[in-house]
């Protein structure tokens, strides 16, 4: 029973410390910035080109999308919070431009 007890306390330590750890962090971060895509001939807009509009846009990020969301789906009764996530990360890689864009980025 006392090794019990003193496992729950460690656990709330550590809770504890990650809530603070998590308001530090808000307090801290200046401003968020939303991301926007650059302009034909600017800086790298050839790799973002590619990167963003051909692949994770593309065929490639959308059969990628709905492989993961298929095989989370076939798994979801071995293990569902892993096929949760995996379905959840296939929505985020059919919407990651409007997510990126939305969310900005930490500076």
């Amino acid at each position: 029973m006392r090794q019990m007890l003193q496992a729950r306390i460690v656990q709330l330590k550590a809770f504890k410390a990650l809530v603070v750890a998590s308001l530090i962090s808000l307090v801290i971060t200046p401003s968020a910035f939303g991301i926007v895509a650059p302009a034909a001939g600017s800086f790298a807009f050839d790799l973002y080109d590619v990167a963003v509009n051909d692949v994770l846009l593309g065929a490639p990020g959308f059969v990628g999308a709905v492989i993961i969301m298929v095989v989370s789906a076939v798994n979801l009764t071995r293990n569902w919070v892993l096929s949760i996530a995996g379905l959840l990360g296939g929505v985020i890689l059919i919407n990651a431009d409007t997510i990126t864009a939305s969310m900005g980025m930490l500076v």
